[in-house]
C-alpha cells in the first residue's frame, strides 16, 4: 500500500486537476491545507482525500507542510506529489515494484537527460528511511531545494540510490514563477540562493564539493538544459 502526500496554499486550480488522478492511483491521499486562502482542504475532503489543516500561516513552507502530512502516514511507502503533478494509471504498481529500503523513486528525465522542472519534487520512499534523516529540512525557508536536500540526505546518510519511473506515468502542469512564489516571504531568486548555499555546505561536509559534476551525485542532482 502507498500513501500520497500533497500540499496546497493557493494552488486549488492545480489540485482540481491533479487530486482526482491521485485518488484513483493511491490507496490514500493526504492533502495538507497550509492556510490555503481558496479553501482547498474542504474541497479535497469532499473529493475523498484525508486532510490536515494548518491555520494562521502567512507564508508557505514546503518542508513543514510535507512533514506535517507525513506524520499522518500509516503505510510503509509514502509518495510526495506536488499539487501541479499529474499521476497516471500504473504509477503505484511501478513504485511497488521498484521501491525498497535502498531505493528512492524519482521522476524520469527527458531523452536529453535533463529534468522536468515541475516534477523535481516527486519522490517515493520508505517512511522509516524518510524519518531516518529527519524528513524534509525545515530550516530551508522560502522557495526551493528542499526536495534536492532530501535526496542528498537519503544518499549520504542512508546509502540510498534513485530509480526512475517510466516517463509516461507522470506529467506536470506548467505555470509561471509568479504562481510558484506567490505565498513566500521572499522572491524565488533570493531564497533559492540561500537554500542552495545550505545544500552545498551539507554536501561538502559529506565529501562532495560540487554535486553537479561529481559522478556520485549525477542521478540525484537537478539537470537543466544549461548544465
Amino acid at each position: 500500500m502507498i500513501t500520497a502526500v500533497t500540499t496546497c496554499m493557493g494552488r486549488l486550480e492545480h489540485l482540481e486537476t491533479t487530486l482526482p488522478l491521485m485518488l484513483q492511483e493511491f490507496d490514500r491521499v493526504i492533502v495538507v491545507d497550509w492556510s490555503c486562502p481558496q479553501g482547498s482542504g474542504q474541497w479535497a475532503e469532499e473529493e475523498g482525500a484525508s486532510v490536515v489543516y494548518r491555520k494562521r500561516e502567512e507564508y508557505f513552507n514546503a518542508s513543514k507542510a510535507r512533514n506535517l502530512g507525513a506524520r499522518e502516514v500509516q503505510t510503509r511507502k509514502v509518495c510526495f506529489v506536488d499539487a501541479d503533478t499529474m499521476v497516471f494509471p500504473g504509477l503505484a504498481e511501478e513504485i511497488e515494484t521498484l521501491l525498497d529500503l535502498k531505493t528512492m523513486i524519482v521522476a524520469s528525465r527527458r531523452p536529453d537527460n535533463t529534468d522536468v522542472p515541475n516534477l523535481n519534487g516527486f519522490i517515493a520512499v520508505d517512511i522509516g528511511q524518510f524519518w531516518g534523516v529527519g524528513g524534509y529540512n525545515e530550516s530551508l525557508e522560502g522557495y526551493g531545494l528542499e526536495d534536492a536536500f532530501l535526496r542528498a540526505q537519503l544518499f549520504c546518510e542512508r546509502g540510498m540510490r534513485p530509480k526512475r519511473v517510466s516517463p509516461a506515468l507522470l506529467g506536470a502542469i506548467q505555470h509561471s514563477d509568479e504562481i510558484r512564489g506567490r505565498h513566500h516571504r521572499e522572491s524565488i531568486n533570493v531564497s533559492s540562493v540561500r537554500c542552495y548555499a545550505a545544500l552545498r555546505k551539507y554536501l561538502s561536509e559529506h565529501g562532495i564539493s560540487d554535486w553537479t559534476t561529481d559522478p556520485r551525485t549525477a542521478e540525484i542532482c537537478y539537470r537543466s538544459k544549461h548544465d
